[in-house]
Formats: C-alpha cells, sequence, structure tokens
C-alpha cells in the first residue's frame, strides 16, 4: 500500500465518450480550490469498452494513477480495490463525471480536517426537483428506512460523495459490500465503531446526466439492503 499523499478515488465502468476531458478539467479545479496536492487514482472496475487515459496528460500526469481488473465487480470492489494499493490521511471517492460542484467536494475535504472520521455529503430537497419520479421515490423510502430500521445519523447514504481519513479507509476494505450499497455499509460499521460522521450540506452540478436503473441490479441492491440489515442491525 502506497501512501502519495491526498487521494481522490475514482471507479469507472464503460465511460461515456469525452470523459477524459470532463475529469481532467473538474480535477484541476478541484486542485485549485483545495489547494492539496491530490493523487487521482482512476480504478477500472472491469469495462468492456477501452479505457483511453492517454488524455491525461500534461501537469496532471504526475498526479494520475490507474488501477485495471477485468470483470465487472461494481463500485464497492473499485473503491476497496483503489485503497488497497493508495490510501491516505485524507481520502475522497465519488463518480467518474465528479458529478457535485467543486464547493462541495472541497468542503467534504474542509470538514474532514477539522473533525476527523469521515465526511459524507448530503442532499436536501433541491436534489429532487431534477430527477425522475421513480428515482426520487426509491431516494426517499431508502431515506426512510435508513432513519427509522438502521438509525444512522445521516439518511442520505447514497450520496456518492465521502471524504474520511486513513482508518475509515480501513473500515472501507474491510466492508463485504462490492456494489452499490457500500456507501450504507461504511456509513454502518463507521457507526459501529463510534467513529465521527460529520454530514456537508452538497449541491449537483446543474448539467448531470442520471443514468437509468437497472431492475435486476435494483432487485440484487434489495437483497444486499437486507443483507446489512441483518448484519449489523439483526445479528
Amino acid at each position: 500500500m502506497t501512501d502519495p499523499g491526498p487521494v481522490l478515488i475514482i471507479p469507472v465502468y464503460n465511460p461515456a465518450p469525452g470523459w477524459q476531458e470532463v475529469l481532467t478539467d473538474r480535477f484541476r479545479q478541484f486542485l485549485s480550490a483545495t489547494q492539496m496536492p491530490f493523487t487521482l487514482v482512476l480504478v477500472n472496475d472491469g469495462s468492456t469498452v477501452p479505457v483511453d487515459t492517454q488524455l491525461i496528460s500534461g501537469e496532471l500526469k504526475d498526479r494520475f494513477r490507474y488501477l485495471s481488473y477485468d470483470h465487472n465487480r461494481g463500485k464497492g470492489a473499485a473503491i476497496k480495490f483503489g485503497l488497497s494499493h493508495y490510501t491516505s490521511d485524507i481520502n475522497v471517492f465519488t463518480d467518474i463525471d465528479l458529478p457535485y460542484t467543486i464547493e462541495s467536494m472541497a468542503a467534504t475535504v474542509s470538514e474532514l480536517q477539522k473533525n476527523s472520521g469521515i465526511s459524507v455529503g448530503y442532499r436536501d430537497q433541491k436534489y429532487y426537483a431534477d430527477v425522475s419520479v421513480f428515482r426520487t421515490l426509491l431516494s426517499k423510502s431508502l431515506r426512510w428506512l435508513n432513519t427509522i430500521i438502521l438509525g444512522l445519523p445521516v439518511n442520505d447514504t447514497q450520496c456518492g460523495l465521502k471524504a474520511f481519513d486513513r482508518e475509515v479507509a480501513g473500515v472501507i476494505c474491510g466492508c463485504t459490500t462490492d456494489r452499490f450499497l457500500i456507501d450504507l455499509e461504511l456509513l454502518l460499521a463507521v457507526s459501529k465503531r463510534n467513529i465521527r460522521i460529520t454530514p456537508v450540506h452538497v449541491s449537483l452540478r446543474k448539467d448531470v446526466d442520471f443514468s437509468k436503473f437497472n431492475s435486476s441490479v435494483l432487485l440484487k441492491e434489495v437483497f444486499s439492503f437486507l443483507t446489512l440489515v441483518w448484519k449489523y442491525r439483526i445479528r
């Protein structure tokens, strides 16, 4: 395991055309906003299309690391794989298009520096103005379950922006979830260890495109949710 300084972990699976330009531009903005020497660790989660990293060059080339494995395993697996190679006192993970504003990303880092533990992005009601009825229902239902059944201090577990210290990085690597509910298991595991959780209000970029839900994947996530309830609240 290497400590390259502050780390930004980005899982990638079958990225859209032009992703390199978007990623490098927003990463450059992030470096400027934080004034910290982050290393971007891109983890190819078994993409079935070529992931060309050659366009990531110039002054960012020295701040870039690329990891890959052959078969798709999911967001959680990619994050854990990245952290198993690179971890630091300041770690962040988010999505390939950096969908949250640079100010939001910088705020999670700032709160982590003040409080240690983990800074968790959460979205307010404005988030639902730009999403489908189905996505709104799904998100609000999970938030209700997180509060009522799981008793978490932050109910917006699936906000894909989190900053955390070295201790929490170890907690993530010990999680068993490999797909989207890695965020939920992480907060359950952190809460169980009484590690500080700091909510940070975040905002999406206005140009974010939402991916469509796959029904088969959604059913698997329901099973994963029930498994986590059993593991952390019943067993």
